[in-house]
């Protein structure tokens, strides 16, 4: 199932190397930006102009979003959504060029081109257009403590989906290229708030040692604090850009 959910781009030639990736995998590329002092409104027009030149079509679909909070507010991170390795080998030439004369004048490139993997069985909720609203979460993974990490997100995930009645959205990508590769980011789609109150009588602990035993938050929890280098600027939350946006 392609990913239909997001998380950062603007198109970049890629490498050989990654374009011979997985070719069942679903991948995610990430790029972030700012408008440069004064051009706030020229940048969103004219990548607003170019998105809707050469990524409306799927294979090569980006989304746009506003960061709201933290050290980034106000940047915008440009999601190249639903990648297979072959779309990564596709020739972006034009692309490439028509941004660079267009857009790059009134943007400055806060971060370079960031290749993410889907981990599908992470994902929460089926696809969807992209939703209002996103929190993104980052964690940097001790070597070899990978599983305590994927095993407490699985099962919150299990639980996310009960407390919201199967309404809840969320997708985990790991890191493949541009950073550090022991990198995990988890995305939680929304359309409004309150987006955390849940359908149920009971706490989150309680559903949670329901399912999976006594004390297992507890335990789990622990071990995955214990699994993390970092938590990487906590969570941040994210607005669509409408103006921005494919379609």
């Amino acid at each position: 199932m392609k990913n239909k959910f997001l998380l950062l781009v603007m198109l970049l030639v890629t490498s050989l190397s990654f374009s011979q990736r997985n070719p069942n995998q679903t991948y995610l590329t990430s790029f972030v930006y700012e408008a440069k002092q004064g051009m706030t409104e020229k940048f969103e027009n004219a990548a607003a102009k170019k998105t809707k030149m050469f990524n409306s079509e799927e294979g090569n679909t980006i989304w746009t979003y506003r960061v709201l909070t933290g050290p980034g507010q106000g940047q915008y991170v440009r999601f190249l959504i639903s990648q297979s390795s072959e779309d990564y080998g596709q020739d972006k030439s034009k692309e490439l060029q028509y941004w660079q004369k267009n857009v790059s004048p009134y943007a400055n490139s806060i971060s370079g081109a960031q290749h993410w993997s889907l981990r599908q069985g992470l994902s929460v909720g089926e696809d969807s257009p992209a939703a209002k609203y996103l929190e993104r979460s980052i964690a940097v993974m001790k070597p070899g403590k990978e599983q305590h990490v994927y095993k407490f997100l699985y099962r919150q995930g299990v639980i996310m989906d009960k407390a919201y009645e199967g309404s809840a959205l969320r997708r985990v990508f790991t890191l493949e290229s541009g950073g550090n590769t022991q990198t995990v980011a988890v995305f939680r789609a929304f359309n409004e708030f309150p987006h955390w109150s849940d359908q149920t009588n009971q706490s989150w602990e309680e559903m949670y040692n329901e399912e999976f035993g006594w004390n297992q938050l507890e335990i789990d929890s622990e071990a995955f604090n214990n699994s993390i280098l970092e938590w990487s600027t906590n969570t941040i939350l994210m607005e669509r850009v409408d103006s921005m946006m494919p379609n």
